[in-house]
């Protein structure tokens, strides 16, 4: 059984078993590759540069192996999710809904705000209203179960 730490925004490692310690090894490696091949791939000039100092095809490359990296962080997050309790399910699954609705709330407040200002959010913008809203969803779920 996992226990969730840091009022909800992290979990005990030792409290893992030994399949999901090499389990989350797993998920950290693609999710921090994919992090990687987002940050060198996250638009248009960023592709059009790295091509031009490597190699042509790195434009199309880049993004492919972005989504492969992507899969196999979800594939293996699948597989961790699999193993857990049923407190530690319901705590997933109150953080992902968190997240969309912080995507929700914070989104529409971003994109409304973008109106007034010079300002256009890009799909990172959003993204980091999700994260928003799954920090607090996940320290309201802390709060209200495990305290």
């Amino acid at each position: 059984m996992t226990k969730i730490t840091h009022k909800g925004l992290w979990f005990k490692y030792s409290s893992l078993s030994k399949e999901d310690k090499n389990i989350t090894k797993k998920v950290l490696f693609s999710a921090i590759l994919c992090g990687f091949f987002v940050g060198l791939s996250s638009d248009k000039q960023s592709l059009l540069m790295w091509s031009e100092i490597f190699h042509p095809y790195l434009f199309y490359i880049l993004p492919a192996l972005t989504f492969i990296a992507g899969i196999f962080t979800i594939k293996y997050a699948f597989e961790l999710y699999q193993n857990q309790d049923e407190l530690y399910k319901k705590y997933h699954d109150f953080s992902l809904m968190s997240g969309f609705m912080g995507f929700a709330i914070f989104g529409l407040l971003l994109s409304y705000l973008s109106i007034y200002v010079d300002y256009q959010p890009k799909f990172m913008d959003y993204f980091f209203c999700s994260i928003i809203g799954m920090f607090i969803g996940q320290m309201y779920f802390y709060k209200k179960f495990y305290e």
